[in-house]
């Protein structure tokens, strides 16, 4: 089993894809009604999800990085553990 992120204080994969995907639901909506009509507000809350999106990026790749070096842990395990039975 991959280590999991025990760490409650960083967003997990999860998390990260449940806020991206309300932030694409919310201007989908706002993009697909009779007409576009901005309330105040608007130009801030996208400038937020803006940040967001541009935030997901590194965090991201920065989780992909510890999922693969627990990986690779495992697979130096595994590998110790077949030289020592040869």
């Amino acid at each position: 089993m991959v280590d999991e992120n025990t760490d409650y204080t960083q967003v997990n994969r999860a998390e990260l894809i449940r806020y991206l995907s309300e932030s694409v639901k919310y201007c989908h909506g706002k993009c697909t009604v009779g007409r576009l009509q901005a309330v105040p507000g608007d130009s801030t809350r996208l400038s937020y999800m803006r940040a967001l999106a541009q935030m997901s990026t590194p965090l991201l790749a920065a989780l992909r990085d510890n999922d693969l070096e627990a990986i690779n842990r495992r697979l130096d395990d595994i590998e110790g553990r077949q030289r020592g039975n040869e």
